[in-house]
């Protein structure tokens, strides 16, 4: 007897793939594959047997989409359940080459990201990684890389995956990441809906843009001079004008007015160019590099931004800026005064159905200010900028564009997502993770890192993941185009004694 399904087609053994996991699922390139890949890496080696059972307990047996495959039937793509699936086919026991520090492991890990996974099984793996010898230790310690195919999941609930697999010492879990948009935005028109909501809001927001105007009118030679100074900046081509044009003549508007704060971001999403020719502009290639630095001082990153009224994100996005900007000034011909990055927002409340998983994701695009010497003015402007992001409808704009460009046939929908990821140069997340320690087969996790996947002619991700009183920052190039990710990330740890606050006597009790 022929197993019977519901409307959408869904039986027992198969469900359709919403479109927001399709878009993910079909944007696999050769050059940039679509894989999440998150690594935890421990001072002594785990037992493999209870991590085994923890992943497939946990994570296989709670979540069929890891043992289905993706299936195209007629127009539609459905998860199909995997006849022949055998976890052990999903679980890679390796040595690292010796000594196995962290130039090695820092290598495999790059390496593995331009591995396409085996066709035909469900799309992910976990390696058990020997032979890792952290900091140069005596005692053998190891390494957990998962990889999974973007469509299955997103970062921020693979991450949660996979502290989940972990034991924790107490019962607070880890805080909660990303932005609901209300339980109504599961759609073009969900999302479409959210944005309407907001129309109460712009009469209030049409007085405050008129006062900001005003003031730019009052003050016109110093707004000229600012419009001049932004579009003429180093790295600016003509086709920037009018994004910047609207961003200046809108600095004098409240970074919490909704109204004016969509209408800016609609416009730059809409016509910012390309993004600016730097030295690692160009075609992406396979061969990935990666390298990361890790044992920051959340404590006194804290201190920073308590010193500067600001919060644990912008401090470090600042630390990057500064980072970036000394990479550019060693590699560059000129400086530039700003890159656009990618930033992936979690859009739900983290409360997933039974069983499912998914993209629960939209993406928002990020100007990351180069070039500013002063530390205060830096995270002011980095501030500021999130702000107007946080007082905006952008996320919910771009969520219903990932919806529709998931309906639109393949070459169009790829064309779509080209001309937006080629306005960035990649992309950057920031995530909360346990503020103790998580042990996994009775060894506990000294860090962990997770990279989401670049699109595009993107070369540069980003990661800041904090844990247990550290944080730890990876950075993840393309190997022709960024060939030293090491160097940038040592840029990066090297900032913090320039900021106030970081010093522990710096600030009063």
């Amino acid at each position: 007897m022929a197993a019977t399904g519901d409307a959408t087609g869904a039986t027992a053994d198969r469900v359709r793939i919403p479109l927001r996991d399709q878009l993910w699922l079909l944007m696999d390139r050769p050059d940039n594959l679509m894989y999440i890949n998150s690594l935890l890496w421990f001072s002594r080696v785990p037992d493999w047997d209870a991590v085994t059972e923890a992943i497939g307990t946990r994570m296989v047996e709670p979540y069929p989409v890891f043992r289905r495959v993706p299936e195209r039937r007629g127009r539609r793509w459905y998860w199909v359940d995997d006849p022949d699936f055998d976890l052990s086919n999903h679980l890679i026991y390796r040595r690292l080459p010796a000594p196995g520090g962290r130039a090695e492991a820092e290598a495999h890990v790059a390496e593995q990201m331009g591995v396409p996974l085996p066709g035909g099984r469900p799309l992910w793996r976990a390696e058990f990684i020997e032979g890792y010898h952290r900091d140069g230790a005596e005692e053998e310690g190891a390494l957990l890389l998962f990889r999974v195919q973007h469509g299955i999941v997103d970062g921020v609930r693979l991450t949660r995956l996979v502290l989940d697999l972990c034991d924790h010492e107490d019962d607070v879990p880890p805080p909660s990441v990303g932005r609901d948009l209300s339980g109504r935005t599961t759609g073009v028109l969900g999302a479409v809906e959210a944005a309407g909501e907001a129309g109460a809001e712009v009469v209030k927001d049409s007085f405050g843009i008129a006062r900001g105007l005003t003031g730019a009118a009052l003050r016109f030679p110093e707004t000229l001079s600012r419009l001049t100074r932004d579009v003429l900046a180093p790295g600016h081509a003509l086709s920037r004008v009018p994004t910047r044009a609207v961003e200046s003549l809108t600095e004098d508007i409240s970074p919490t007015n909704l109204t004016a704060n969509t209408y800016r971001s609609v416009f730059r999403l809409l016509f910012e160019p390309r993004s600016t020719g730097l030295p690692w502009s160009g075609k992406v290639h396979r061969e990935k590099k990666v390298a990361w630095v890790s044992g920051l001082d959340l404590a006194a990153i804290k201190r920073v931004a308590k010193a500067h009224d600001s919060t644990v994100t912008p401090v470090m996005i600042a630390a990057v800026s500064k980072a970036l900007t000394g990479y550019l000034d060693a590699h560059g011909d000129r400086r530039v005064s700003d890159i656009n990055l990618m930033v992936p927002v979690s859009v739900g409340s983290g409360d997933d159905e039974a069983g499912e998983l998914g993209n629960h994701i939209t993406l928002v695009l990020m100007r990351l200010p180069l070039g500013i010497d002063d530390p205060g003015e830096l995270l002011d402007a980095i501030t500021t900028s999130m702000t107007r992001v946080r007082y905006s409808l952008e996320p919910h704009v771009t969520f219903a564009t990932i919806l529709t460009v998931a309906a639109a046939p393949g070459p169009v929908a790829r064309a779509v997502i080209d001309l937006f990821a080629n306005k960035t140069v990649g992309q950057l997340t920031s995530v909360p993770g346990p503020s103790g320690p998580v042990t996994l087969g009775g060894a506990t996790v000294d860090g962990m890192l997770g990279w989401v996947p670049m699109s595009g002619d993107q070369a540069l991700g980003i990661c800041i993941f904090s844990y247990d009183g550290t944080v730890t920052v990876g950075i993840a190039t393309d190997a022709e185009l960024i060939p030293d990710p090491g160097e940038v990330a040592g840029r990066i740890e090297e900032q913090f004694e320039v900021f106030e606050g970081w010093a522990e006597d710096a600030l009063p009790e």
